[in-house]
């Protein structure tokens, strides 16, 4: 349980320790401090910085039992707790709860940063067949697809990411991009949609719907 006075105490905390190299020291101080629990409760608490610092610590100590929260939180009107919130998702989607998956997918993410793409999708192919239920292995190779402007297979590898996690924006961002490349607006604006709806904050893919829109009314227009 959190300590007497924890909503404020929270956000102190996070203030205190700030810089990456302290990640594991504040790690180890929010697991002794509070339980994911009272962490969640914090995200609807009325101090906008309580609610921002909860949705960041989530993203140190946060498991799956806090995705749904976040997703919730996606929804707020405070941008910095949408940002904290995106932020926590991101962290959580990419903890496998395997140490050697989560290295495999660190080196993949450096394969793909010196543009080693191939080495990166062989490294992520295998992180796929150790373990199938977890979908940010899907989702980093789709992004490599992509990269290679292999739309097909990137839009395989994203339905596999959605259909593991329904929640994944990314996921379904990537896609419509996809689909927008192959010409195929109305499966791009589908895709769009549904990322908007998991998170509204995500201005550039709401500027590209209407875009969508705009230009299948002016296919519509033609074809009368």
């Amino acid at each position: 349980m959190a300590k007497r006075n924890g909503f404020s105490e929270l956000a102190k905390l996070l203030v205190r320790y700030p810089a990456q190299g302290q990640r594991e020291k504040l790690k180890q101080l929010l697991l002794q401090n509070y339980t994911q629990e009272t962490i969640i409760e914090y995200l609807t608490h009325e101090v906008a910085p309580t609610r921002q610092a909860a949705a960041y610590a989530l993203g140190i100590i946060g498991n799956r039992d806090a995705i749904s929260p976040l997703v919730k939180a996606l929804q707020h009107n405070d941008p910095d707790m949408r940002a904290n919130a995106e932020q926590a998702l991101w962290a959580i989607w990419f903890r496998s709860g395997d140490k050697s998956i989560d290295d495999m997918l660190q080196k993949s993410a450096g394969y793909i940063k010196k543009e080693q793409y191939a080495e990166a999708i062989d490294l992520l192919t295998k992180v796929t067949q150790a373990a199938p239920e977890f979908a940010e292995g899907y989702n980093r190779r789709a992004i490599a697809y992509f990269i290679l402007e292999e739309w097909e297979q990137s839009i395989n590898d994203c339905k596999k990411v959605v259909i593991l996690n329904p929640v994944h924006f990314g996921a379904f961002t990537g896609m419509g991009q996809c689909y927008l490349r192959l010409g195929n607006l109305r499966e791009a604006l589908e895709a769009f949609q549904k990322a908007l709806e998991i998170h509204p904050g995500l201005a550039g893919v709401a500027h590209t719907i209407l875009q969508i829109q705009d230009a299948l009314r002016e296919q519509f227009g033609q074809r009368r």
